[in-house]
């Protein structure tokens, strides 16, 4: 004996129709000037409005970061040695397991080998990294005239795969200037605490290209206050 199937219930009926209903307006309501907003803070709930990264091969990676600059030639200098460690700090906050070897490690490779050595995939195999991100700071200056101060460099970043020698990633930041806009006063911070402003900005330009990054935070930064 054969059984009908039993018909959806009233109240089964009515929540479906309530669904639908509430699905259709709420796609309407997206498309009304007024709730964009409430559109743009779904998209970057769920990270649809983030830039994506340019290179992700850090991800459960053994990596040496190394700095190079015009005097870090004869010796570990201020800017390579900061610059170094600011990079690290953000790639160890945005990308997911990436194993930095320690900055002391290099640093008495180089000292062994010598600090004009430029054989990146040499570094790696000696501090048994897997990949080398290689920085090459060239021609950095803190001044715009006598009262401002405004930093400008020539920037190239590269990624070597230690196994192969090969480049497997290059990025080119000419004439890398902050404040890109205007200066800050020398009567408003010193030039130690600028210094470590820039390298900060700059470290954060280099990570960006390991990690997806909310492009509007990017426009944010220039207007940070040099003296803090």
């Amino acid at each position: 004996m054969s059984t009908a199937p039993a018909a959806p219930s009233r109240l089964h009926r009515r929540r479906l129709a309530t669904s639908v209903a509430l699905g259709c307006i709420t796609i309407s309501a997206i498309f009304q000037s007024g709730c964009l907003g409430l559109a743009s803070n779904l998209m970057h709930a769920v990270g649809m409005d983030m830039i994506p990264a340019e290179y992700e091969g850090f991800e459960d990676a053994a990596v040496a970061i190394v700095t190079v600059t015009d005097g870090s030639q004869y010796s570990n200098d201020i800017a390579s040695r900061d610059l170094s460690r600011r990079v690290g700090e953000v790639l160890t906050r945005k990308v997911k397991k990436i194993q930095l070897v320690r900055d002391d490690l290099i640093e008495q490779w180089r000292d062994t080998n010598g600090w004009d050595s430029l054989d990146f995939q040499s570094i790696g195999k000696g501090v048994n990294a897997k990949q080398v991100l290689a920085i090459e700071l060239n021609g950095l200056r803190l001044r715009d005239g006598a009262t401002l101060f405004q930093g400008s460099a020539d920037v190239s970043i590269k990624v070597i795969d230690v196994e192969t020698g090969n480049v497997v990633y290059s990025r080119s930041l000419d004439e890398y200037t902050y404040p890109s806009m205007t200066g800050q006063h020398t009567s408003e911070t010193t030039e130690t605490r600028f210094r470590k402003l820039y390298l900060s900005m700059l470290a954060n330009e280099i990570g960006r290209s390991f990690h997806p990054y909310d492009l509007n935070e990017r426009i944010a930064l220039d207007s940070k206050i040099a003296s803090q």
